[in-house]
């Protein structure tokens, strides 16, 4: 576990990956976004909201990293059906860091939990997100993620003991964070599919 800026913490990842290295500098700017969307309105924690609001905070942190954003960008997807020809679909988070001609696709699931989460649920949900984000074509990006999003439901309270027990959980996902400031601890789960 590592702080990597004031309402980020590094859970699980390999610090070799370009990824580890260069995301602080993205999903620092979350905590800032969110706590702009609560100025403007109380009750509006776009984190605590559903996964299109979610997507769209993070692409607000990219953007305000420096870094190229789009949510829900047509992209090429693979077909359920024999020989899987490819179709038109959507790309939740397209992002790229144009200095380091460096581009990632994200497909995105998002959790609200209970307090006695199972650990299997939240891998199951990555997992969903992992086979989402394979169907896109490699030519998408060049790195094809499934993410997570985890919060806890609005009647959980967020004690020491659930967010130890929730660090815990996340530490045994490829690449994890949490986000934590007065808007209440996020989790940030991310798997590279390529």
């Amino acid at each position: 576990m590592r702080q990597i800026s004031p309402g980020l913490t590094t859970l699980a990842g390999d610090g070799r990956t370009i990824e580890y290295r260069h995301w602080g500098k993205w999903l620092g700017k979350v905590p800032a976004i969110r706590r702009g969307f609560i100025r403007w309105s109380e009750d509006l924690d776009p984190l605590r909201y559903n996964e299109a609001a979610s997507v769209a905070a993070l692409a607000n942190a990219a953007s305000a990293a420096g870094y190229l954003a789009l949510t829900e960008s047509i992209a090429l997807k693979r077909h359920a059906t024999r020989g899987r020809p490819f179709r038109q679909g959507r790309c939740d988070l397209w992002v790229a860091d144009v200095a380091e001609a460096r581009s990632w696709a994200f497909e995105f699931k998002q959790h609200f939990c209970f307090a006695n989460v199972r650990e299997d649920t939240l891998h199951v949900r990555l997992e969903r997100a992992v086979d989402d984000a394979r169907d896109l074509d490699r030519i998408e990006a060049d790195e094809r993620f499934g993410a997570l999003i985890v919060g806890a439901r609005e009647n959980v309270k967020c004690s020491d003991d659930f967010i130890a027990r929730m660090d815990k959980i996340m530490a045994g996902m490829p690449l994890a964070y949490r986000l934590d400031d007065r808007c209440g601890p996020a989790w940030l789960a991310f798997e590279s599919v390529d």
